[in-house]
């Protein structure tokens, strides 16, 4: 997975619609929570903290700490993440030595402990918790996975699997950090670092764990599948991290935001063309989905935000849930019609 939640068959990670702050408030909002999801706890971990503070004296018994407590999470970090080798290799505690030791790694560290003492990620864990929760009443009979601090070496900001949710915090220092200052610009172009915001870590999450266990959902055709399948992974995306404000989870600034609403209409009669809609040829369809400076679909101005595929699929999916009160978001990620969902949108012109 990479820093901005490609998971492709999906990107997302996933990136609420509005004017910033001034929202009125949403249907997603005044939804009773079941009680026993309200009871729900989750389990939240700090990964760095055990990995740096591990006694790589003795390579073997720390990698078999790591191991024991994490367990797939610590192969996914080894293997993927860092890409040292298989995690029961008996050299992989040796192979971490080099990382744990490293300068620039420990400078980030010590960075990451300033900018995210306990009483701060105390407050995500508390916003994650309720996302969580709203996970729980709507999905009862999925997994609820726990949450697990880390630092990737910005390889990847959020990493999920079927139990957990990996938040690397060394990608949310902030664009003005020195230490995101000095990260490669072609690795990451200023558009990438202004996302590496800390403003954006609980959408982050909480997009990246719902396109992973909406994977399975995915059946690319044409324009209009891709439209509507982002749109139900924002749309679900909303209804856990409901109070969140819609330029957050898009990972849009206010601006941004008031552009995509100005300019709705015009963009749409581009969109809505039946040689764009139903087009199924990937390169034209990803320019409207991949992150960039801009949207770089054909007849898009410069000055729009990127991504605008996903904020009209977004807005398809709310008119179509708006219409239909009844339709769950389970029930949401079955339906596999789309131009009945499209039906339901109107643009604002």
């Amino acid at each position: 997975m990479n820093l901005y939640l490609r998971y492709y068959v999906i990107f997302f990670m996933f990136c609420m619609v509005g004017c910033g702050g001034c929202e009125q408030e949403k249907p997603l909002q005044k939804v009773d929570i079941k009680p026993e999801a309200k009871k729900l706890e989750v389990q939240f971990f700090r990964f760095d903290d055990d990995l740096f503070g591990s006694d790589f004296s003795h390579p073997d018994s720390a990698t078999q700490f790591l191991y024991h407590k994490y367990g797939s999470f610590f192969c996914d970090f080894v293997e993927k993440d860092l890409m040292l080798a298989p995690c029961k290799d008996p050299k992989v505690g040796a192979l971490l030595i080099p990382f744990v030791q490293n300068k620039d790694i420990l400078e980030t560290r010590s960075e990451i402990q300033k900018l995210f003492p306990k009483e701060k990620t105390d407050e995500y864990s508390h916003a994650l918790t309720e996302s969580l929760r709203r996970w729980n009443h709507y999905f009862p009979d999925s997994l609820v996975p726990k949450v697990i601090y880390y630092q990737s070496a910005w390889n990847s900001n959020i990493s999920t699997s079927d139990s957990a949710i990996g938040i690397s915090l060394d990608c949310y220092l902030g664009k003005t950090n020195a230490i995101t200052k000095q990260l490669s610009a072609e690795v990451f172009p200023n558009y990438k670092k202004s996302n590496m915001d800390e403003k954006y870590l609980v959408a982050d999450a909480v997009k990246g764990w719902v396109a992973f266990k909406s994977r399975h959902y995915y059946k690319p055709k044409d324009m209009l599948s891709e439209l509507v399948f982002y749109g139900k992974l924002m749309y679900i995306t909303e209804a856990l991290a409901p109070d969140i404000e819609d330029s957050l989870l898009l990972s849009w600034s206010t601006r941004q935001m008031k552009w995509a609403e100005e300019n709705e209409w015009n963009v749409w009669k581009n969109l809505a063309n039946e040689k764009v809609m139903f087009q199924s040829k990937p390169f034209e369809i990803n320019k409207w989905f991949s992150d960039g400076p801009f949207t770089g679909a054909n007849g898009v101005p410069q000055d729009s935000p990127p991504q605008l595929g996903v904020w009209f699929g977004w807005k398809i999916v709310r008119q179509y849930m708006e219409a239909n009160p009844s339709i769950s978001p389970q029930q949401l990620l079955t339906e596999a019609d789309n131009r009945k969902i499209l039906s339901s949108y109107k643009p604002k012109r």
